[in-house]
């Protein structure tokens, strides 16, 4: 391995990433996770009450899994922001 691998660069010190950022990265991977999830589940119920699937259903499928997805988003980073 390369030495400024293992020190990094040189003359600077060592930089610890800003927790905001950390929020942010954390509520968007949580976000789109709940994304899919949603989806699933919203496509599955769908299927079981026996709607067609057609371009509105596809709409209302993105639209609910997006508001799942912003909601899950906003509770990690509201979280975020108690803990630190």
């Amino acid at each position: 391995m390369h030495l400024s691998a293992c020190l990094g660069k040189p003359g600077g010190s060592r930089r610890i990433a800003d927790p905001r950022y950390n929020a942010s990265m954390l509520s968007f991977v949580f976000g789109t996770i709940a994304f899919f999830v949603a989806s699933y589940f919203i496509r599955r119920y769908l299927n079981e009450i026996g709607i067609p699937k057609t371009l509105v259903r596809s709409l209302v499928v993105f639209v609910l899994a997006l508001a799942a997805a912003y909601g899950v988003a906003f509770i990690v980073e509201w979280a975020a922001g108690f803990a630190g």
